[in-house]
Formats: structure tokens, C-alpha cells, sequence
């Protein structure tokens, strides 16, 4: 014999599955209107990441470390290590660089490398290879100096890259992937 707090349990299942059965398809929504934006607008705070130019980037201050752990400390922020991909991306971070005080031997990694085959420099965060490569120096670069210079920095000041041996502890710049926002409007009828 069923209790009656079964028989409670087995009329509520009951009588909400015929309701839901009858009841006409509802969407709750309706009195909303939905946008979805490139970016971040601009009253939004992207804190640690800043815009500059078209992109969001975190430029690290003070902790200099080899590029690995750079690429690691960009992935744990859910970014990246920069990609530098024309000439436009490289002036507005240096003016920004140069605007906060950053010095010509401040170098920042970033994500180029020649890790797969000597020579052939990609970005590690798109995988294209690297087409804009303002290389520094009068002397054919990169020029791998020592036979060990495999990854890519680049310079606080000067709108140059060069490439360097991973090991080195330096300062790095990550970029945040392209944000997509959504808007949520009500709708008052």
C-alpha cells in the first residue's frame, strides 16, 4: 500500500505533466532584443587588459620571465602572447609603450617563434607565419646568434623585433582574443 506522501508525490507529477501538455509553447524572451557586438564597448572595464588600437592588450610591467612562462601567464589570463600582425598593431603599441615610460632596452616577448623549423617564424597564437616582421639591426636578422635565438621580442620604443634565445628573462605582451558582447534590451509593450 502507498503512503500518502507518495500518493502526494504521484498527483503533483500528475497534474504539472497534463498542464505542461495543454499549455501553449511560451517563449519568455519575447519582450527582449538580443545584439551581439564585435568588442567590448567602451564603458565596460577590461581591467588587467587595455585597448590600444583595434586590440586588448595586458603589457607586463615588472615580472620578466623566459617565454614560456610568458605564453603560460597569458594563457591563465584566457589571452595570449601578442601577435604583431602590421604595421598600424606595432606603432600603437609603442606609442602606448613609449606613453608610459617603457625604455628602448625593455623588451617584451611576444608570440613569434622559429621553435618548428629554423627560419621559418610563425605566431604561436594564430599559427600564420610572421609577415610583418620588422627585424632590428643593419646585419641580416634574425641571424640566430649563437645557434639558439628562437623566439621572437620586441623592443619598449622602437617599432622592431628580433629574435632571441627563449631562456631570457624578459617582460611580455599578451592580447586578449576579440570579445564578442551581448545586449540584452527590454522591450515594454
Amino acid at each position: 500500500m502507498m503512503s500518502s506522501s507518495k500518493y502526494t508525490l504521484l498527483l503533483v507529477s500528475c497534474c504539472c505533466s497534463l498542464a505542461l501538455a495543454y499549455l501553449p509553447d511560451v517563449n519568455i524572451f519575447t519582450n527582449y532584443r538580443t545584439e551581439v557586438y564585435n568588442g567590448i564597448p567602451s564603458e565596460i572595464d577590461t581591467t588587467p587588459f587595455i585597448r590600444i588600437g583595434d586590440n586588448y592588450y595586458y603589457i607586463e610591467p615588472m615580472n620578466k620571465v623566459n617565454w614560456f612562462q610568458a605564453a603560460g601567464a597569458c594563457r591563465m589570463m584566457n589571452a595570449h602572447l601578442a601577435s604583431i600582425e602590421d604595421k598600424p598593431e606595432m606603432d600603437a603599441l609603442v606609442k602606448y609603450m613609449k606613453a608610459k615610460g617603457f625604455k628602448n632596452n625593455d623588451y617584451f616577448w611576444i608570440s613569434g617563434n622559429d621553435l618548428g623549423t629554423e627560419g621559418a617564424f610563425y605566431w604561436m597564437s594564430t599559427g600564420r607565419p610572421m609577415t610583418f616582421a620588422p627585424w632590428n639591426g643593419a646585419k641580416q636578422m634574425p641571424d640566430n646568434y649563437g645557434g639558439n635565438e628562437n623566439c621572437v621580442h620586441m623592443f619598449g620604443t622602437r617599432e622592431l623585433i628580433n629574435d632571441a634565445n627563449c631562456k631570457i628573462q624578459m617582460l611580455y605582451v599578451c592580447e586578449a582574443s576579440e570579445p564578442k558582447t551581448f545586449k540584452f534590451t527590454y522591450i515594454k509593450w
